[in-house]
Protein backbone atom coordinates (compact mmCIF):
# COMPACT_ATOMS: atom_id res chain seq x y z
CA UNK A 1 0.00 0.00 0.00
CA UNK A 2 1.30 3.43 -0.92
CA UNK A 3 1.87 6.12 1.65
CA UNK A 4 0.15 8.86 -0.33
CA UNK A 5 1.21 11.59 2.07
CA UNK A 6 4.88 10.59 1.82
CA UNK A 7 4.68 10.37 -1.97
CA UNK A 8 2.95 13.75 -2.19
CA UNK A 9 5.44 15.26 0.25
CA UNK A 10 8.29 14.19 -2.03
CA UNK A 11 6.67 15.89 -5.02
CA UNK A 12 5.82 19.02 -3.08
CA UNK A 13 9.28 19.22 -1.51
CA UNK A 14 10.80 19.17 -4.99
CA UNK A 15 8.98 22.42 -5.79
CA UNK A 16 11.56 24.35 -3.77
CA UNK A 17 12.53 25.81 -0.44
CA UNK A 18 9.62 28.26 -0.43
CA UNK A 19 7.21 25.37 0.27
CA UNK A 20 6.29 24.99 3.95
CA UNK A 21 6.20 21.23 4.48
CA UNK A 22 4.57 21.47 7.92
CA UNK A 23 1.56 23.36 6.52
CA UNK A 24 1.50 20.95 3.57
CA UNK A 25 1.25 17.96 5.94
CA UNK A 26 -1.42 19.60 8.10
CA UNK A 27 -3.49 20.68 5.07
CA UNK A 28 -3.06 17.34 3.32
CA UNK A 29 -4.42 15.49 6.35
CA UNK A 30 -7.18 18.04 6.97
CA UNK A 31 -8.45 17.58 3.39
CA UNK A 32 -8.24 13.78 3.59
CA UNK A 33 -10.05 13.64 6.93
CA UNK A 34 -12.72 16.14 5.85
CA UNK A 35 -13.48 14.24 2.67
CA UNK A 36 -13.70 10.89 4.44
CA UNK A 37 -15.84 12.16 7.33
CA UNK A 38 -18.24 14.07 5.08
CA UNK A 39 -18.65 11.00 2.86
CA UNK A 40 -19.24 8.80 5.90
CA UNK A 41 -21.81 11.15 7.43
CA UNK A 42 -23.60 11.69 4.16
CA UNK A 43 -23.90 7.98 3.37
CA UNK A 44 -24.54 6.60 6.86
CA UNK A 45 -26.50 9.41 8.53
CA UNK A 46 -27.94 12.03 6.19
CA UNK A 47 -28.98 10.26 2.97
CA UNK A 48 -30.94 7.57 4.86
CA UNK A 49 -33.00 10.44 6.30
CA UNK A 50 -33.51 12.08 2.91
CA UNK A 51 -30.97 14.84 3.53
CA UNK A 52 -27.85 16.05 1.79
CA UNK A 53 -24.97 17.48 3.80
CA UNK A 54 -26.12 20.96 2.70
CA UNK A 55 -29.68 20.17 3.77
CA UNK A 56 -28.46 19.01 7.17
CA UNK A 57 -26.37 22.16 7.62
CA UNK A 58 -29.35 24.33 6.71
CA UNK A 59 -31.64 22.52 9.17
CA UNK A 60 -28.98 22.60 11.89
CA UNK A 61 -28.43 26.34 11.40
CA UNK A 62 -32.14 27.18 11.60
CA UNK A 63 -32.55 24.82 14.57
CA UNK A 64 -29.69 26.61 16.32
CA UNK A 65 -30.47 30.24 15.44
CA UNK A 66 -34.16 30.34 14.52
CA UNK A 67 -35.83 31.74 11.41
CA UNK A 68 -33.44 33.22 8.84
CA UNK A 69 -33.52 34.88 5.45
CA UNK A 70 -31.95 32.75 2.68
CA UNK A 71 -28.92 35.05 2.26
CA UNK A 72 -28.18 34.84 6.01
CA UNK A 73 -28.73 31.11 5.94
CA UNK A 74 -26.32 30.67 3.01
CA UNK A 75 -23.54 32.49 4.84
CA UNK A 76 -24.09 30.81 8.22
CA UNK A 77 -24.67 27.28 6.88
CA UNK A 78 -21.73 27.45 4.48
CA UNK A 79 -23.91 26.92 1.40
CA UNK A 80 -23.43 29.06 -1.70
CA UNK A 81 -26.08 31.65 -2.43
CA UNK A 82 -26.64 29.96 -5.77
CA UNK A 83 -27.39 26.61 -4.08
CA UNK A 84 -29.46 27.89 -1.17
CA UNK A 85 -32.66 28.41 -3.17
CA UNK A 86 -32.73 24.85 -4.49
CA UNK A 87 -31.75 23.34 -1.15
CA UNK A 88 -34.43 25.30 0.72
CA UNK A 89 -37.02 24.35 -1.93
CA UNK A 90 -36.10 20.67 -1.54
CA UNK A 91 -36.42 20.91 2.25
CA UNK A 92 -39.73 22.77 1.91
CA UNK A 93 -41.02 20.13 -0.51
CA UNK A 94 -40.22 17.48 2.09
CA UNK A 95 -42.11 19.47 4.75
CA UNK A 96 -38.96 20.13 6.82
CA UNK A 97 -39.00 23.93 6.47
CA UNK A 98 -41.51 26.55 5.42
CA UNK A 99 -40.88 29.74 3.48
CA UNK A 100 -42.69 32.66 5.07
CA UNK A 101 -43.14 35.95 3.20
CA UNK A 102 -42.29 38.98 5.30
CA UNK A 103 -45.24 41.28 5.99
CA UNK A 104 -43.13 44.43 5.67
CA UNK A 105 -41.68 43.42 2.30
CA UNK A 106 -43.48 40.60 0.47
CA UNK A 107 -40.39 40.04 -1.72
CA UNK A 108 -38.40 38.81 1.29
CA UNK A 109 -38.85 35.37 2.74
CA UNK A 110 -37.81 33.81 6.00
CA UNK A 111 -37.04 30.11 6.29
CA UNK A 112 -38.58 28.42 9.33
CA UNK A 113 -38.04 24.91 10.67
CA UNK A 114 -41.19 22.78 10.91
CA UNK A 115 -41.87 20.29 13.69
CA UNK A 116 -41.10 17.49 11.20
CA UNK A 117 -37.85 19.26 10.29
CA UNK A 118 -36.87 19.49 13.95
CA UNK A 119 -37.57 15.77 14.41
CA UNK A 120 -35.47 14.82 11.37
CA UNK A 121 -32.66 17.15 12.43
CA UNK A 122 -32.58 15.83 16.00
CA UNK A 123 -32.54 12.22 14.79
CA UNK A 124 -29.80 13.00 12.27
CA UNK A 125 -27.71 14.86 14.82
CA UNK A 126 -27.96 12.04 17.36
CA UNK A 127 -26.75 9.59 14.69
CA UNK A 128 -24.05 12.02 13.55
CA UNK A 129 -22.78 12.49 17.09
CA UNK A 130 -22.42 8.72 17.48
CA UNK A 131 -20.21 8.76 14.36
CA UNK A 132 -18.28 11.75 15.76
CA UNK A 133 -17.65 9.81 18.98
CA UNK A 134 -16.24 6.92 16.93
CA UNK A 135 -14.04 9.32 14.98
CA UNK A 136 -12.48 10.70 18.15
CA UNK A 137 -12.24 7.35 19.95
CA UNK A 138 -8.84 7.04 21.58
CA UNK A 139 -8.14 10.78 21.49
CA UNK A 140 -7.46 12.08 24.99
CA UNK A 141 -9.58 14.84 26.49
CA UNK A 142 -6.57 17.18 26.45
CA UNK A 143 -5.84 16.42 22.80
CA UNK A 144 -9.50 16.90 21.89
CA UNK A 145 -9.52 20.30 23.61
CA UNK A 146 -6.30 21.26 21.79
CA UNK A 147 -7.77 20.08 18.48
CA UNK A 148 -10.90 22.15 19.11
CA UNK A 149 -8.80 25.23 19.90
CA UNK A 150 -6.71 24.79 16.73
CA UNK A 151 -9.85 24.12 14.66
CA UNK A 152 -11.41 27.37 15.85
CA UNK A 153 -8.27 29.26 14.84
CA UNK A 154 -8.37 27.59 11.43
CA UNK A 155 -12.04 28.58 11.07
CA UNK A 156 -11.10 32.19 11.88
CA UNK A 157 -8.26 32.08 9.35
CA UNK A 158 -10.57 30.53 6.73
CA UNK A 159 -12.97 33.45 7.24
CA UNK A 160 -10.09 35.87 6.66
CA UNK A 161 -9.14 33.98 3.48
CA UNK A 162 -12.72 34.26 2.21
CA UNK A 163 -12.75 38.02 2.82
CA UNK A 164 -9.36 38.38 1.13
CA UNK A 165 -10.55 36.33 -1.87
CA UNK A 166 -13.71 38.42 -2.18
CA UNK A 167 -11.68 41.64 -2.04
CA UNK A 168 -9.22 40.34 -4.66
CA UNK A 169 -12.12 39.34 -6.93
CA UNK A 170 -13.69 42.79 -6.57
CA UNK A 171 -10.39 44.44 -7.48
CA UNK A 172 -9.98 42.37 -10.64
CA UNK A 173 -13.54 42.88 -11.91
Amino acid sequence: MHDLEADARGKVEALGSDIDLATFAASFNLFRISTRVIHDLESSVHRPRGLSIAGFRILFTIWTLGDLEPRQLATLAGVSRAAISGAVSTLAGAGLVTKVKEKSDRRLITVRLTDAGAEVLESAYRAQNKREQLLFDGVSSDDLQAFTRVSRQLATNAGKLEKRRDLEQQQTS
